[in-house]
């Protein structure tokens, strides 16, 4: 069938900053007409929808739509032209009423007639009519995606953009969708760009599908609904290869070819996972989240019954599996197998159909906004927002900065990386919860480092984040922006998160509290992983009686986290103002001296352990040799565990119980489509990780975590004399960014050089909090307490005696 042209591309490239991701694309979509975008995650889907939306600026070629350039036109003009975009994640306003949903749908495109153009709506999805005045936020995913579609639709738009709209979505609903989106096309004329991983719901819909691969179109297939499946798998691997790649094959292997297995006939189609979505349901329950639709919208058809949404593997996957495990089976030999296992993937499909059992969110949002440069100075804030909590609690009026590692539904995420961007999870993490329970305000989500492999702050995707006292100086990472907020006064509290020191290295760099408690004392539930057995998350401030506060607000077990063994959460404000009269505390030789150390930060130190005499606490220096021997053991604990864990294992890794927070594992697992993106220390760090556990099969990984047992024994044996341990947080004050075109060697040298005395304790999990005792050519120096196990009180009980004694920008 002709359709008459609607919209051309020649030659559009576009990206993010300086990484391209479209290629010079080519096609066009006529009136009417349903265009299918397949291809893998981190292909350019998202960005050609978004490019052709105008919020990704083209760089190069044009977009013509309805006979007009609009390659430079801005969003709202497009929109105003007749372009919709159902984005994915869908994009609703949780806040709003599905009512007032529905008209800001109208009021953005300038409509007349709004109860009219309500009413027309509603005829089309009836099903919207009794959720009218229910918030958006409240409505299962389902429900949710029929607003977004029904929001895009309302200003009767000639061509609509559609993201992922079967994405978590109950088969009932896809097949809504299917009989509505045809009948809009081919009763209607509207045109529709389609990127969709449901190969089913692809097929049955697209008049032609074109592919992507690395942002370039690898191939078109003219009328899907009858293509031969072969030349989509060459390009997607989204089912079975054809018969004749089986002959190939088994031809290979000198074979007769083997029957084709029970799972090839017929088309299968991606894994859709049941992805919920926020709701303002109670935090302290769960729920399935079944939807809320009329009995016979939920029913499937019987046609839909034996819907297969997990992808089969071809023979191709067979012999690779078989390989990469050291087998030598046959073609002939691996298509029984197929066959044979071919009933036990069933259970897959209905577990993919059943939905996620995920904390319930609660407290409305919206998704906040990127500040300009203006309001970023030092390129601390990603993300800023209002989300306000609970009317009463203890951190009522507290305006409180989360560490951009850290899950906040509804709110975009990018972990510091380019490869994350486009993220947005629908949990809230625990620390978040918690604080939203007890009254604070979250004000935004704050940059952090590239997957926070870096105690220097040059990382980050979207430049370096500034020292707020110094600029061009390294604020000290991975929790770098979340120092500088609080620094600056723009957050009264921030969650910073710790695996080689990442909470006290920018608290010593930046000038601030910073703790880091007892391994599992906070729950690490709903932040993404480096590795379980180094993963601490914790608070960072301007002052020691916010830091216990807000502690006392974090604490304590919440059933969901494996790094929680027993918890002892304790009351760390009433350890204020009691003085250090009778403490001992021991002066750890090992932690000056050291070759990268200097001298006036080692003598800062000293002089604050002087402080501490003087107030009455005994202060005696002592030798742990084995700190000397600490950081061997966190390297390969930290490279070999997090290539394993947040890199091979998509950011949770197998093998432990708790909440895995599936949305993230899946736009993590695209991450080797786009590897050259990701950072130098990064890219150190998974290459030497990989080479030893390739090479000596995690051998020193064991052995390392075997030593960090005798690691905390020694330090333990030094608590057993002594209430605190006492050192220089870092060896070193901040050091200058390094320039856009340093070279390898001081951009790795900028990310490691601060770590030996911070990394010990995040092996053996023992208290430590950096606290700031001094002035030194116009940068902070940072002196770090260290407790026996659960002895946070102890530590703010010194650290409040030492703020006490004066202003430690003149000590």
């Amino acid at each position: 069938m002709a359709h008459s042209q609607l919209l051309e591309i020649k030659g559009l490239r576009s990206g993010y900053g300086r990484v391209p991701i479209l290629h010079g694309l080519d096609f066009s979509v006529g009136e009417g007409e349903i265009v299918g975008v397949l291809g893998h995650n981190g292909m350019g889907k998202t960005t050609l929808l978004n490019t052709l939306m105008g919020l990704v600026p083209a760089t190069g070629g044009h977009v013509r739509f309805d006979g007009k350039d609009v390659t430079r036109a801005p969003s709202h003009m497009r929109a105003r032209l007749g372009i919709g975009y159902v984005p994915q994640g869908r994009g609703i306003f949780p806040a709003l009423s599905v009512r007032d949903n529905l008209m800001m749908g109208i009021a953005a495109h300038g409509a007349g007639d709004d109860q009219g153009d309500l009413a027309a709506i509603l005829e089309e999805f009836p099903n919207l009519e009794p959720l009218l005045d229910r918030p958006g936020g409240a409505l299962s995913g389902g429900e949710q995606q029929l607003l977004a579609l029904a929001r895009a639709l309302i200003s009767d738009p000639s061509l609509l953009l559609l993201d992922e709209p079967t994405e978590g979505i109950q088969p009932s609903i896809v097949d809504m969708m299917e009989e509505k989106l045809a009948q809009l096309a081919h009763e209607h004329g509207l045109a529709i760009i389609l990127v969709e991983q449901n190969l089913e719901f692809i097929t049955t819909l697209a008049d032609r599908i074109v592919v992507l691969q690395k942002g370039r179109i690898a191939g078109v297939v003219e009328e899907p609904g009858s293509v031969d499946d072969g030349l989509i798998a060459e390009f997607t691997g989204f089912r079975s290869v054809s018969t004749e790649k089986v002959e190939e094959s088994a031809s290979a292997a000198g074979e007769p070819a083997p029957p084709a297995s029970a799972g090839s006939g017929g088309r299968t189609f991606q894994s859709v996972p049941a992805r919920p979505s926020p709701s303002t349901a109670a935090t302290t329950q769960f729920a399935e989240r079944p939807l809320s639709m009329p009995d016979t919208v939920l029913s499937d058809p019987p046609a839909r019954q034996l819907r297969r949404s997990v992808k089969r593997p071809s023979l191709d996957d067979m012999l690779t599996i078989a390989r990469d495990f050291g087998m030598s089976h046959s073609a002939t030999r691996l298509s029984e197998y197929l066959n044979a296992i071919d009933g036990t993937l069933n259970h897959y499909d209905a577990l993919d159909a059943m939905p996620d059992y995920l904390p319930q969110v609660d407290y409305p949002r919206t998704a906040g906004y990127r500040p300009t440069a203006q309001e970023n100075p030092n390129n601390a804030w990603y993300v800023k927002t209002d989300i306000r909590g609970a009317p009463r609690g203890p951190l009522a009026g507290k305006r409180i900065a989360i560490k951009d590692n850290v899950c906040v539904a509804g709110v975009p995420m990018m972990n510091g990386s380019s490869t994350m961007k486009g993220y947005t999870p629908d949990v809230d993490a625990t620390i978040v919860t918690r604080i939203l329970d007890a009254g604070g305000t979250i004000v935004g989500k704050t940059h952090c480092e590239h997957f926070c492999l870096s105690g220097g702050s040059h990382t980050n995707s979207t430049g370096h984040v500034h020292n707020p006292r110094r600029h061009g100086y390294s604020a000290g990472g991975s929790s770098s922006g979340s120092a500088v907020v609080v620094v600056t006064g723009e957050a009264d509290m921030a969650i910073g998160g710790d695996q080689g020191g990442s909470v006290r290295m920018p608290a010593s760099f930046s000038g601030l509290y910073g703790m880091k408690a007892t391994h599992g004392l906070v729950p690490y539930s709903g932040v993404m992983p480096i590795e379980n057995t180094i993963d601490h998350t914790g608070p960072m401030t301007a002052n020691v009686a916010d830091n216990a506060l807000f502690l006392e607000v974090l604490a304590g077990a919440d059933g969901l986290d494996p790094r929680q063994y027993a918890p002892e959460p304790d009351r760390y404000t009433a350890a204020l103002g009691r003085g250090v009269a009778g403490l001992r505390i021991a002066v750890v030789r090992e932690g000056f001296g050291r070759p990268e150390s200097e001298a006036d930060v080692d003598a800062s130190v000293r002089r604050s352990a002087n402080v501490f005499r003087t107030m009455g606490a005994t202060v005696d220096e002592v030798s742990i040799p084995m700190h000397n021997d600490a950081m061997p053991i966190w390297l390969a604990i930290a490279g070999e565990g997090s290539t394993n864990q947040m890199m091979k294992g998509n950011g949770m890794g197998t093998g432990w119980k708790g909440l895995y927070t599936t949305s993230l594992l899946d736009h993590h697992a695209a991450w080797p489509n786009r590897a050259d993106e990701l950072s130098e220390s990064l890219t150190a760090t998974m290459l030497t990780g990989e080479y030893f556990l390739r090479h000596y099969h995690g051998r020193y990984y064991a052995k390392a975590q075997n030593l960090a047992r005798k690691l905390g024994a020694a330090y333990d044996r030094m608590l057993g004399a002594y209430d605190l341990l006492l050192m220089p947080t870092t060896a070193m004050k901040a050091t200058p960014l390094p320039p856009q075109d340093a070279p390898l060697a001081l951009i790795l040298q900028r990310a490691f050089e601060m770590l030996e005395n911070t990394a010990p304790f995040d092996v053996t999990g023992h208290p430590a909090m950096s606290i700031p005792c001094g002035m030194s050519d116009g940068l902070p120096i940072g002196c770090m307490l260290v407790a026996r196990y659960y002895g946070e009180a102890t530590i703010y009980q010194a650290a409040s005696a030492f703020e006490a004694a004066g202003d430690w920008k003149e000590m």
